[in-house]
């Protein structure tokens, strides 16, 4: 089964900002391109805005972000950039990212949506390619794109289903992180 998805809320950016920051150094570097600080990663989720563009998120058994997508629109096209904790790779949640993201673009009537990653991120240009996006190679530097569809009911139903479940999971851990803080009578 496919890791479940959600939008994020902008009440929510504390736990993006912890789930950025949980990043290493070399993970920071392949995620951005470059190194970025604590306080880069900071003015980074500040800066997000959240009337334009989306982030979403996948999260544990006790709310926290293990990956999250930003998919930003930029004129005509959708630049993403995706991040996984390290402990939660291999499990579907990076395809699950960029399905939806791919999704959102399209439902946004987006023609294009890309990506930039370093060539090195051999996990992310496997993605890339698994999910259908050609890649172009330039340098250090490579470019992931999807030319996409026009947006039809189909693709409107399965993005709107897409978010109904991932806030349904995101309801059944709620609840179960709320129980196991209650105090046994």
């Amino acid at each position: 089964m496919s890791a479940l998805t959600r939008e994020l809320h902008a009440n929510e950016r504390p736990q993006l900002l912890t789930h950025l920051l949980a990043l290493d150094v070399e993970d920071r570097h392949l995620r951005f391109a470059h190194m970025l600080s604590d306080d880069g990663i900071r003015h980074y989720v500040e800066g997000i805005d959240l009337t334009r563009d989306v982030v979403f998120v996948v999260t544990g058994n006790d709310l926290e972000i293990i990956g999250a997508a930003h998919l930003a629109r930029e004129d005509g096209h959708a630049q993403l950039g995706i991040s996984v904790l390290p402990q939660s790779r291999g499990q579907g949640i990076g395809g699950a990212l960029l399905e939806r993201c791919t999704a959102r673009a399209r439902n946004w009537g987006m023609r294009v949506m890309f990506m930039n990653c370093l060539v090195e991120n051999v996990a992310m240009m496997h993605l890339a390619r698994k999910q259908g996006l050609k890649i172009a190679v330039s340098g250090a530097e490579a470019e992931a794109f999807v030319r996409l569809p026009r947006p039809d009911l189909t693709s409107l139903a399965a993005e709107a289903i897409a978010e109904h479940l991932g806030l349904f999971d995101h309801a059944q851990k709620s609840c179960w992180v709320a129980l196991q803080a209650r105090p046994l009578p």
